[in-house]
């Protein structure tokens, strides 16, 4: 970036040429003293972090945000909410007097009355589906249960079994009698046992799929067009009746409410304006020539106008690659989402907020006085001091401006002294002191 080649910098290379064009022809520098004659000075390489950023502006916003609007009109009933209360999607805010709208609205409370019951007498006429859905229930459990325990003889090779031995002896009386002999021990499952497992697991397998089966057709019926129809008819009853209420679509915080118990209120009237606030972001948009250092993900500053001694962070949450023309200049939109802020700070949407992304992260660099740099035909350039208090040249080349200073590159080193020349005239080196 040679952005030091304004006209002023390449004035001074031309009064440069002049003066070696007039040594050249034998004039003494040294001794010609002039009412312009340079000052000199001198300035030191410094090391700087430098970071690489975008500089951008647009507005706070949140996501989601809503403006709440009457949908009729009528005489406020109640209000429920203020500024900076916290609320949940359903809640309702504020409500209409009943009788202060029109008669198709109070018609409708009484139409929704009648469509729920109606629903409700469809959906709990069948007692047949509840006593089915139980029923399924029941016949997965002792399935589940059936097929476990035959996992278990199947795999197992340690399960307790006993052995029973029938024997004859005589007993005291001289006659004989049966003595029965048990062993108790542990080992593979019998084939006894797995048939019987088997019949088992087959037999609630079958009573399974008819639980099933009797579910999935009183269900059916519960699905009906009758069924569909009647929740149709609730539906359609119950949007005509919320039109009394303001209903929050989301959960969020009440940023403003207006309007209060006795207002006389219009179709459209605004009522409440609210918004996720721990959701905020900052759509900007940036010159064609930064969209490219622009990615995903990159960290981003944000101060805000409206409110001073905040900063916000953030990350790049969406690049749009489809530029618009701004003023005759191409802009790509971005995103940067705002990370959530730790206790109690008003933050005003719309409010202007000043964006600044980085995509180089700071490293360590060498930077220079802006006054350090010249110019001339073969490029920047600066007047280095060496020991013995002579000049040398060093070629640079300019990027990022910090302050006064500007970053540069070149064969030089923190600590290095630099010579300056005021813009009083222009001194070139002496050539008789080795490039001052």
């Amino acid at each position: 970036m040679n952005f030091l080649k304004d006209k002023k910098i390449r004035n001074w290379g031309i009064a440069a040429v002049v003066v070696i064009v007039a040594v050249l022809v034998g004039f003494n520098l040294t001794s010609t003293k002039t009412a312009n004659a340079a000052v000199e000075t001198e300035a030191t390489v410094v090391a700087l972090d430098v970071a690489e950023t975008i500089e951008a502006s647009g507005s706070l916003e949140a996501q989601p945000f809503a403006s709440l609007t009457w949908k009729t009109g009528g005489i406020v009933e109640e209000v429920n909410v203020k500024p900076g209360d916290f609320v949940k999607a359903g809640d309702i805010l504020l409500t209409l007097q009943p009788a202060s709208t029109s008669a198709s609205i109070a018609s409708a409370q009484a139409d929704l009355i009648t469509a729920q019951k109606n629903l409700e007498d469809l959906l709990t006429s069948g007692t047949d589906l509840a006593q089915a859905s139980i029923d399924l229930k029941d016949a997965e459990e002792e399935f589940k249960s059936k097929d476990e325990y035959m996992t278990y003889l199947q795999n197992d090779k340690n399960i307790p079994l006993s052995d029973t031995q029938v024997y004859v002896q005589k007993n005291q009386r001289g006659g004989y009698e049966y003595v029965y002999k048990t062993r108790d021990y542990r080992g593979p499952a019998t084939e006894a046992m797995l048939t019987e497992a088997a019949d088992n697991l087959a037999l609630a397998k079958g009573q399974l799929e008819d639980a099933q089966r009797a579910y999935d057709r009183l269900k059916a019926g519960a699905d009906s067009q009758d069924v569909i129809a009647a929740r149709a008819k609730v539906d359609a009853a119950q949007a005509t009746v919320n039109t009394l209420s303001i209903i929050a679509p989301f959960d969020g915080e009440v940023l403003s409410a207006d309007g209060q118990a006795g207002d006389v209120v219009n179709t459209g009237d605004l009522s409440v304006n609210m918004a996720d606030m721990s959701h905020l972001y900052v759509e900007t948009q940036v010159d064609e020539s930064d969209i490219a250092n622009i990615k995903l993900g990159n960290q981003a500053q944000v101060t805000l106008d409206a409110v001073s001694g905040v900063t916000l962070t953030g990350q790049v949450a969406a690049i749009n690659p489809v530029g618009e023309v701004i003023s005759g200049l191409v802009k790509y939109t971005i995103r940067v989402d705002l990370d959530q802020v730790d206790g109690d700070i008003f933050l005003p949407l719309g409010t202007t907020a000043n964006v600044v992304i980085t995509v180089k992260e700071a490293a360590a660099t060498i930077a220079v006085p802006i006054a350090a740099i010249k110019n001339d035909t073969q490029g920047e350039y600066v007047w280095v001091f060496q020991a013995d208090g002579s000049s040398v040249r060093v070629d640079v080349i300019s990027s990022s401006i910090v302050g006064d200073l500007v970053v540069v590159t070149g064969d030089l080193k923190e600590g290095d002294r630099l010579r300056l020349i005021a813009d009083g005239g222009f001194q070139a080196p002496n050539p008789m002191q080795g490039g001052e």
